[in-house]
């Protein structure tokens, strides 16, 4: 069976490419762009795997990252930090909430195919 990625992003565009990628490396991919519901969904499905966007309205990811690694339900969750902030202070802050990595926008996929694979 498929592992499974829930991709968080306000941006739909960005979701689209982040979901057609994974498909195509053989995993199912749950995209969706509330964070909050992200948060539930992944509650309650326990994926193998979240990538989050960190600047959304609302909830922001690194909100999202905290709660997930909060929760006893999910905290044995990789989680992957998306963000077009390559400064220090954004980075560190994104490890000090719980995540495993970070990919920066504009997605380069080798880069990121590099970082993901220990996490699955």
């Amino acid at each position: 069976m498929a592992k499974t990625i829930l991709a968080v992003d306000d941006d739909p565009f960005i979701l689209k490419v982040v979901e057609k990628y994974l498909t195509l490396k053989g995993f199912k991919v749950v995209a969706m762009t509330d964070p909050e519901q992200a948060y539930f969904w992944a509650e309650k499905k326990k994926p193998d795997l979240v990538i989050s966007d960190v600047a959304m309205p609302g909830i922001d990811g690194f909100t999202l990252i905290r709660n997930l690694k909060a929760n006893k339900n999910t905290e044995h969750i990789p989680l992957v930090m998306l963000t077009a902030s390559d400064k220090v202070a954004d980075v560190e802050k994104g490890f000090a909430s719980g995540a495993s990595a970070y990919i920066l926008k504009p997605i380069d996929w080798d880069r990121a195919w590099k970082k993901l694979q220990p996490l699955l």
